[in-house]
């Protein structure tokens, strides 16, 4: 029994030999490519992480809180809930921020006044740009200068009965 190949048949271990030398190839110059673009996003991600620290304005975290204001004189009672962090000028340095911290129940009670003072259709406008406002306006106050630059708050929840 005799096996005749065909001319098309002895190419194609050449063609398939071509072909994984070919993909070899090309592994190795994605490896390489994928290497350089790591080292070049490390390096990117560096700067970044400077410039960054650079942009960051220093935080203080000031808890959650839960206030029912009952308001007999309309006839309405508002339930807030809500986290609250405040966010200070990037000219304050560690020392001036640990002071802060320090006064974290004075800046509570502030936050407690600015809710009370506030009129319940405040606290449906979808930025909260009045409640916002009077918070940091109230802080400030403590201050007698512009310290906290922005109030941030996170889950808000408002209800009335």
């Amino acid at each position: 029994m005799t096996i005749k190949r065909s001319p098309t048949s002895a190419k194609r271990p050449v063609f398939a030999l071509l072909l994984a030398c070919l993909s070899v190839t090309l592994f190795d110059s994605q490896v390489a490519c994928a290497q350089q673009t790591a080292t070049d996003e490390a390096v990117i991600e560096g700067e970044m992480a400077e410039d960054e620290k650079e942009k960051m304005r220093p935080t203080i975290d000031l808890g959650r809180f839960k206030i029912h204001d009952l308001r007999p004189t309309r006839n309405e009672t508002a339930k807030l809930t809500f986290s609250l962090h405040l966010a200070f000028s990037k000219e304050l340095n560690e020392k001036q921020v640990e002071k802060l911290e320090m006064w974290k129940h004075r800046l509570r009670d502030q936050v407690i006044t600015a809710v009370r003072i506030t009129y319940i259709k405040d606290f449906q406008e979808p930025d909260l740009a009045l409640l916002r406002r009077k918070i940091l306006i109230r802080i400030n106050r403590l201050f007698d200068r512009r310290v906290a630059e922005e109030v941030l708050l996170t889950e808000y929840l408002f209800r009335t009965s």
